[in-house]
C-alpha cells in the first residue's frame, strides 16, 4: 500500500475537522501551493453559509497591482505622491501654526 501522498494540492475538495477551540488544520499540500507558512494571516469571509479564506499576502499583491495600474492610467509616480503629502504636511503646518513660520 503506497501512503505517499503528492505535494501538489489536489484539484478535488478537503475535509477539515474543527477542533474543540474552534481550529482548522490545512493541509500541507495546501499551505505549501499558497506559502501559507505559520503566522501567515488569512483573511475570513463569510459568504452565505460558505466561509473563505485568502492569504492576506495575496489580497495585498492584488491591490498593490491595481494601485500600479490606476497610478500608471493617470499619469502618476511615485515622487509626485511623495512631493504631494510633502506640499499637503507643509500646508497643515502652516495653518495649525501660523506663529511658528518666519516671516
Amino acid at each position: 500500500m503506497n501512503t505517499h501522498r503528492s505535494s501538489e494540492h489536489q484539484d478535488h475538495p478537503q475535509t477539515l475537522t474543527v477542533s474543540s477551540k474552534g481550529q482548522i488544520t490545512i493541509s500541507a499540500a495546501a499551505r505549501h501551493k499558497l506559502d501559507i507558512g505559520k503566522g501567515t494571516h488569512l483573511l475570513e469571509i463569510v459568504l452565505g453559509d460558505c466561509l473563505l479564506y485568502i492569504p492576506e499576502h495575496e489580497v495585498v499583491s492584488q491591490l498593490m497591482t491595481q494601485l500600479q495600474n490606476r497610478l500608471r492610467r493617470a499619469d502618476l509616480t511615485i515622487d509626485d505622491i511623495l512631493a504631494d503629502i510633502e506640499a499637503h504636511k507643509a500646508e497643515t503646518f502652516r495653518s495649525l501654526y501660523p506663529e511658528l513660520i518666519d516671516r
